[in-house]
């Protein structure tokens, strides 16, 4: 594929343990956000940028913005990523997605 891909720029949220974020983040796919998280969220990680859904579920985490905009675009064809998670998850194989993930260098967050 050649060309270039516009990132739309936009916010996110998301809720942790401790309290709710909304931080600046980029939708290289339809209802995915890639955003690094604040530095008071996991600060021993390096893991800083997440692939999350639009609902605030985090699907994959990155070293690297770039790796984690790859990981969008390599799940984007698994799911209509807009749909809600209740519907997602009657479609999605999670093994399936973290497999392709992998490709880009990205990381299933429970591991990371």
């Amino acid at each position: 594929m050649t060309g270039t891909v516009a990132l739309t720029h936009l916010t996110h949220t998301f809720q942790t343990d401790v309290r709710e974020y909304t931080v600046p983040a980029t939708s290289p796919v339809p209802g995915l956000f890639v955003y690094e998280i604040p530095d008071e969220v996991e600060p021993a990680s390096t893991h800083r940028w997440s692939v999350g859904h639009h609902s605030g579920l985090l699907i994959a985490s990155a070293m690297y913005e770039d790796d984690a905009a790859r990981g969008a675009k390599k799940i984007a064809d698994l799911a209509d990523w807009t749909q809600p998670v209740d519907e997602l998850r009657k479609v999605l194989n999670p093994d399936q997605v973290y497999e392709q993930i992998a490709w880009a260098g990205c990381e299933n967050p429970a591991f990371t």
